[in-house]
């Protein structure tokens, strides 16, 4: 009976993004820079932006004087938040997380919840608005339709980074041409008329910073969006194309809001647009007010609460453990949704007429942390940090980032005399006129006092930490490679390290549930010489997790992976689930094995569900069910524990039993009798997960060497790596 066992679960799940605030592996890189452009320009082609326009002429100004400003403003703030964009490519991780190289682990709470206070603002602007956008053609209170956009934005963020991309991408398409019929229509019909006052710096200069905050808003998850592409993406690409994407949009519609709110009598963006809409035809208004702000709404809201759940997992990961998982991704955004929608039905007309201010308070929250990011990633580390150390609280980082915090604290304190809002006027403000440049103070403090307090900054103390990120997480700064091979039903990662010409490398296979980078002890321990390949199997890993699970589908992805890399031979090493890949591997394509070297091997069949592992697995999630298992059972030296918890692969319950039940299926008896290369086999002592007796009975039955490694358990590459590497030497030189 085939090993093969199809993950249905998985098939769907598929289609959701698993990743949150991990960092995102090169194998999982993909996209183009010039996605980020479609991407930006509908993100600002919205309703909201139109209402950005309206600022100018509310203070007085001239129309003219209104665009100008606005353009201004929205060129300013795109321009820092541009430059945000390049962090996502080069470190691979959301925007928000990469503060903790500033603020520390737990201090990055800070500009996280500002971050958040964004997001659920936005989301609520959202519900109210497309609600009243569908109940304009349809019967039913607003606030019941901005439910329907609550879940349709819930769905769309819970599907994740692929699936956001794509709407907003071609939601341009819809949206775009229904607002250059209204522009048309504005300029046609609509007289903006003198405002009967002068124009002022001060009146400029609000509409400035409205047009800038608004922009800046988006820097908070501008890397969210770029950050699966490619390392190797020029920063001139990813910059200049989300600026161009960003800026246009926002210039286009803040000018119009700004013409719309100089020719009318009360500037409403819904009532204004309608009736400029109808100016064509009767009827055609609604249709534009219904197409224009209900998909972007709902489009825009799901990046909010995508935004919303990355920011709250980072807070909550860094002051306890959690587990990076599709359930915790769905709960965080779950729960973003169900907030801003009841914050809604508590305030909505409320919100509708302070948005200026709300706009305006965002910038405020987030100039400090803009300018100590931009200051540490382009002047203090230059681009250069060891990911891993972001996760980790004893880290290079630490907890708390006492620079980052002061200088963010310094650049708040340093703008309240500045600040000028609809119930705040800043003391220094009368004394310039009713000038607001807290803006340009909050930069410039917040900024020189970070680069004032790294003063003298050595980058290479922190190399060290950089280095073993890199190894850790399955990248090297020396020579070994992490690539990807193509397969019909997806991909499938493997780390590599090119050998000596005309010698075999070996080709590691990994035990169920963990991933190539278990292999790491023993790689590091290898004649320098000595090519090696290791394997994410499918469903591990950096791999895809489409496809079947089962002992015949690995063994073929291991021949297409070598086949692929151009490898004719390799010595073939598995671990438990993995040595029974390895050896039916060996048995359907003896040509591609120099010799065989099995691990704790398991060999027969087991009973799945003997024990509590599937239970826990459902009960308290995969990450503490296996981390339980692996210091309970796996091994018998308690310290290498931690090492194998560490290389766990990361997946949802489903996955995770899918992929235990195959491996239970394992049985190589049919396969042993067609075994043509040299053996060896090696397990543990005490180990109780594969016992040694099955180990002595396949090398019984194959006529393969036998060593037994005393007091160790089920995993000797975190156990004993030295002596298990002396062994694989010893049988590579015995055959070469």
């Amino acid at each position: 009976m085939s090993s093969d066992v199809v993950s249905k679960p998985t098939r769907f799940l598929d289609k959701i993004e698993v990743r949150s605030i991990d960092y995102i592996p090169p194998s999982e890189r993909r996209g183009k820079a010039w996605h980020q452009a479609p991407f930006w320009f509908t993100g600002q082609l919205v309703v909201s932006t139109v209402i950005v326009g309206f600022v100018g002429p509310a203070q007085g100004l001239s129309v003219g004087w209104s665009i100008a400003s606005g353009a201004l403003g929205a060129l300013a703030g795109a321009f820092l938040m541009a430059f945000h964009a390049n962090q996502g490519p080069t470190m691979g991780l959301p925007q928000m997380i990469q503060s903790r190289a500033q603020f520390g682990v737990k201090g990055a709470a800070l500009p996280m919840a500002a971050a958040i206070f964004l997001y659920v603002g936005l989301s609520v602007f959202g519900v109210v608005l497309g609600g009243q956008a569908i109940s304009m053609v349809l019967p039913g209170p607003s606030l019941l339709w901005g439910a329907l956009v609550v879940v349709l934005a819930t769905f769309l963020a819970i599907v994740g980074h692929d699936l956001l991309h794509a709407v907003l991408r071609w939601l341009s398409y819809l949206v775009g041409p229904v607002f250059v019929v209204l522009t048309v229509l504005a300029l046609v019909h609509l007289h903006p008329q003198p405002t009967g006052h002068p124009d002022t710096v001060a009146a400029m200069l609000v509409q400035f910073v409205a047009a800038a905050g608004y922009q800046l808003g988006y820097a908070v998850f501008v890397s969210d969006y770029s950050r699966y592409l490619p390392a190797s993406t020029s920063t001139r690409s990813v910059v200049g194309w989300t600026y161009l994407g960003a800026a246009a949009s926002a210039i286009w519609l803040m000018a119009l809001g700004s013409f719309i709110a100089s020719a009318v009598p009360v500037a409403d963006a819904l009532p204004n647009l309608q009736d400029i809409g109808d100016r064509l035809f009767p009827g055609f208004g609604t249709f534009a007010v219904v197409v224009t702000l209900v998909p972007s709404a709902i489009a825009l809201m799901g990046v909010n609460l995508y935004g919303s759940m990355l920011s709250g997992v980072s807070i909550a990961a860094g002051f306890r453990p959690i587990t990076l998982s599709v359930r915790a991704r769905v709960i965080g955004i779950v729960a973003g949704g169900v907030c801003a929608y009841l914050i809604a039905l508590a305030m909505p007309a409320a919100y509708l007429g302070t948005f200026n201010d709300f706009v305006t308070i965002v910038l405020y929250l987030l100039v400090p942390w803009s300018a100590v990011n931009l200051v540490d990633y382009y002047w203090v580390r230059r681009g250069r940090y060891a990911i891993a150390a972001l996760f980790d609280q004893n880290g290079v980082y630490g907890r708390w980032g006492a620079a980052g915090l002061a200088a963010y604290g310094l650049g708040f304190a340093a703008m309240i005399p500045f600040m000028s809002t609809g119930f705040y006027t800043g003391a220094a403000v009368p004394a310039l006129g009713g000038l607001d440049i807290a803006f340009a103070v909050g930069l410039l403090v917040a900024g020189g006092a970070y680069l004032i307090a790294n003063r003298g900054f050595d980058l290479s103390s922190e190399e060290p930490a950089i280095t073993a990120s890199r190894r850790l997480l399955g990248e090297s700064a020396d020579d070994i490679e992490r690539r990807t091979v193509h397969t019909a039903t997806g991909h499938l990662s493997v780390l590599l390290r090119r050998g000596q010409n005309g010698t075999a490398p070996v080709l590691f296979l990994h035990p169920a549930n963990l991933s190539a980078r278990c292999w790491r002890l023993v790689t590091r321990r290898l004649p320098a010489d000595r090519g090696w390949i290791a394997l994410d199997l499918r469903g591990h890993g950096e791999s895809t997790r489409s496809g079947t699970y089962g002992v015949d589908s690995w063994a073929e992805d291991c021949a297409r992976v070598l086949s692929s890399l151009g490898v004719p031979r390799a010595h073939l090493v598995g671990a438990s689930a993995g040595a029974a890949v390895a050896v039916e591997l060996a048995a359907r394509h003896p040509d591609l094995a120099a010799s065989l070297v099995t691990v704790g091997g398991a060999f027969r069949p087991a009973d799945p569900e003997e024990g509590t592992l599937i239970d826990d697995i459902v009960e308290i999630g995969p990450e503490r069910a296996l981390s339980r298992h692996a210091a309970a059972e796996a091994v018998a030296v308690p310290e290498a524990a931690d090492e194998a918890i560490a290389d766990l692969s990361r997946n949802d319950a489903a996955t995770t039993i899918a992929i235990w039940r195959a491996a239970a299926a394992t049985d190589t008896e049919r396969a042993e009798a067609r075994l043509r290369c040299p053996a060896l086999v090696v397990v543990g002592e005490l180990d109780g997960t594969c016992p040694p007796a099955e180990s002595a009975g396949f090398a019984e039955a194959t006529g393969a060497r036998l060593e037994i490694l005393p007091r160790v358990g089920h995993l000797p590459m975190y156990e004993a790596p030295q002596d298990l590497t002396a062994l694989l030497t010893e049988h590579l030189r015995r055959h070469p």
